[in-house]
């Protein structure tokens, strides 16, 4: 700073270079401006980068894990697992390379070394005793691409967001799930009918502000795993 005002003095109010301390003052402003006007869009756009590589490298990661498991256990459609933890230990956890696992009640929490976590669960339903009156035998896995944005609210709130969806039935037979039968871990597209533009319309599963952003994924995975210009929702 003193070698500033000395170059000011010898300059007679100008900088050795020929700029006022104004005009030096004024560029400085300019600069802050466009920075506030561009930064936001470029953090936008580094997100949508970490999301994008996340999730094409998970769905890759987790389908090489089920694949390697079935030359231990047998072809996918035949496993029974009972709960979430018979999944976990006995078919996923020796074919996968991950950094730690928590539970969280009915979820797995397991994380990457990426800063990606997944939320792995088993899916059935009870009675008022406890008995299971029905087993899916497969169930969800909820993918955040950034661990910091999980908690375990966080879970069964509107996806395509902070989260994303896949599904995971492949001895299931309903045409609930016709499109997951006999598949690995895809893009949740449990009660889909077919039609393209509900994934976006849909006001239960479709990616929209009304619906809760299940079929968000399948938009993104149907676009390379790139998020379309379209997509309707801010990531």
């Amino acid at each position: 700073m003193t070698h500033l005002f000395k170059s000011l003095r010898r300059g007679g109010g100008r900088l050795a270079a020929g700029f006022t301390l104004a005009e030096v003052l004024i560029t400085l402003g300019i600069i802050g401006i466009v920075a506030s006007l561009t930064m936001p869009s470029l953090i936008q756009n580094h997100r949508k980068k970490v999301v994008e590589t996340r999730l094409q490298k998970f769905y890759s990661t987790i389908n090489q894990a089920i694949i390697l498991s079935e030359l231990d256990n047998g072809e996918k459609t035949e496993w029974r697992p009972v709960d979430t933890d018979d999944f976990w230990n006995n078919y996923i956890s020796s074919y996968l390379k991950y950094l730690k696992v928590e539970d969280s009640g009915t979820y797995k929490i397991v994380y990457f070394t990426d800063g990606s976590l997944v939320a792995i669960n088993i899916y059935s339903l009870s009675n008022s005793d406890g008995q299971v009156i029905y087993q899916s035998y497969g169930g969800h896995f909820v993918f955040f691409p950034e661990a910091k944005n999980y908690s375990l609210g966080m879970i069964s709130q509107s996806y395509g967001r902070k989260s994303f969806r896949f599904g995971f039935w492949p001895n299931e037979t309903s045409s609930v799930f016709k499109y997951h039968s006999k598949k690995g871990v895809e893009p949740y597209l449990a009660n889909w009918g077919g039609d393209l533009n509900a994934l976006y319309s849909n006001t239960t599963y479709g990616c929209n502000e009304i619906g809760n952003g299940s079929w968000c994924t399948a938009i993104i995975q149907n676009n390379g795993w790139k998020i379309p210009d379209d997509y309707p929702l801010k990531l």
